[in-house]
């Protein structure tokens, strides 16, 4: 096995288990994880985190270290996926290369970002200072934006494989 392909297939092993167990763990939360990274305001997020309740925050506070293995694993993977042309040479040539194996990389650091305010904002307590609306809105923008990598990722890798 060369090395390229060992490094590409543990990114995508350490990935799909942090993403199964995540899942497992996050599920009791209701509504889901996504429903707060989708919120923009401060009464939204609040909203939310009142429905999980102090042990469902407890929770998802819980989770945000081991998040961070399943946005290095994701990152990695997607750029690694890239960088052997063998799968994603059928892309279109308006679509570059290089852009695509940025996508999932940039949408690890959106997700580093979301998960950093996320702690902030649920130990809130804590702070020095009260948060400002804009970090919520941060937090909100901080996910969409890595949805959009992903969902754009997965779309290329789609129009990769049916154009083969």
């Amino acid at each position: 096995m060369r090395t390229s392909t060992a490094f590409l297939k543990l990114a995508v092993v350490v990935g799909v288990l942090s993403f199964g167990g995540l899942g497992v763990y996050l599920a009791p939360l209701q509504p889901s994880v996504v429903a707060l990274q989708l919120t923009f305001t401060p009464d939204a997020f609040a909203q939310v985190l009142q429905t999980w309740g102090p042990d469902g925050v407890q929770r998802f506070r819980k989770h945000l270290p081991v998040d961070v293995l399943l946005l290095l694993s994701y990152g990695a993977a997607g750029y690694l996926s890239v960088r052997r042309p063998r799968f994603f040479h059928a892309l279109p040539t308006w679509l570059p290369l290089q852009m695509v194996a940025l996508l999932l990389p940039m949408a690890a650091v959106c997700d580093a970002g979301e998960n950093l305010l996320h702690w902030m904002l649920t130990g809130s307590d804590a702070l020095p200072v009260p948060p400002s609306a804009a970090w919520y809105l941060a937090a909100g923008i901080f996910a969409t934006l890595k949805w959009v990598g992903i969902l754009v990722f997965a779309s290329a890798a789609l129009m990769a494989r049916l154009r083969r």
